[in-house]
C-alpha cells in the first residue's frame, strides 16, 4: 500500500513538469510558425540573373517583379509552404501556387515544388513601387463585376509589371506595382490602365502615361472606351 501511495505521489509530482514541458514545446512550435513570416517578407530576385522575382509585402499582398504575364495578389506561409495567389488578364479569378520552403536565410531563399515558374534559389533584393489612382469624369457607377488592369512598361524593355484586381469601390481607385530597384540605372516608365467588366472594356487610358517610382503623381484620367 505504501509503495502504491508513493507511486501515486510521484506521478502527481511529475504532472506539473510534464505540463510545463508541453507548454514550452507548443511555444517553440508557435515561434517556428510565426517568426519566418517576418524574415521572408521583402523582395526576392531569382538566381543567378537577379532580374526577376517577387515582393512579399508586409501587409500580405504579393507583387511579381519583371514578370508581366501574371499579376500577384496575396501570399501566406502555411505549414512550411509559401502560398501565392495569382491571376492574369485572361483569368481574373485567382489561383493558388504552393511551394515548399526549402531554405530561408537572411539573404537567401530556396523554394521547391513542381511549378518551375517559382522553384529555385533567390537572393534578397530591393523593390521600388509605382503608386497612383485611376478616375474618370462620367457620373456612372462601376458594375459589380468590374475589374482593373494596370500594365507598367520600361523604356527599352517593354512591359515589366502587371496588376489585375477586382474594383471593390467606385473611383478613384488606387493601384500599386513593384519593379526591382536600380539606383545606378533609373528607368523611364509608362503605364496603361483600363477598367472592364466580364464582356467589354469600359474605361481606358488613351495614351501611355509617364510615371516615376516612389513618387505620388497626379490622378490618371481614363476615357470611356468606344
Amino acid at each position: 500500500m505504501r509503495r502504491a501511495a508513493r507511486a501515486r505521489q510521484g506521478a502527481e509530482a511529475l504532472r506539473p513538469l510534464q505540463l510545463a514541458a508541453l507548454l514550452l514545446a507548443l511555444g517553440a512550435c508557435r515561434r517556428a510558425l510565426v517568426e519566418p513570416r517576418g524574415e521572408i517578407a521583402g523582395a526576392w530576385l531569382r538566381e543567378p540573373e537577379r532580374a526577376s522575382g517577387f515582393e512579399l509585402r508586409a501587409d500580405g499582398t504579393l507583387a511579381l517583379l519583371n514578370r508581366p504575364d501574371e499579376s500577384g495578389l496575396a501570399w501566406n506561409l502555411s505549414h512550411g509552404e509559401l502560398v501565392l495567389s495569382l491571376n492574369d488578364s485572361a483569368h481574373v479569378d485567382s489561383h493558388v501556387v504552393r511551394m515548399t520552403l526549402a531554405r530561408l536565410d537572411a539573404d537567401a531563399l530556396e523554394l521547391a515544388g513542381d511549378d518551375a515558374r517559382f522553384a529555385g534559389a533567390y537572393a534578397r533584393g530591393h523593390a521600388e513601387r509605382v503608386r497612383g489612382v485611376l478616375t474618370y469624369r462620367e457620373r456612372m457607377a462601376l458594375p459589380p463585376d468590374a475589374h482593373v488592369e494596370v500594365e507598367l512598361s520600361r523604356a527599352g524593355d517593354g512591359p515589366v509589371a502587371l496588376s489585375v484586381f477586382a474594383a471593390r469601390s467606385q473611383v478613384p481607385i488606387g493601384f500599386e506595382l513593384s519593379v526591382p530597384a536600380s539606383p545606378s540605372e533609373p528607368g523611364r516608365y509608362t503605364l496603361l490602365a483600363r477598367i472592364s467588366d466580364r464582356e467589354r472594356i469600359l474605361w481606358v487610358t488613351p495614351d501611355p502615361v509617364p510615371v516615376t517610382p516612389e513618387s505620388e503623381g497626379e490622378p490618371i484620367l481614363l476615357r470611356a472606351a468606344r
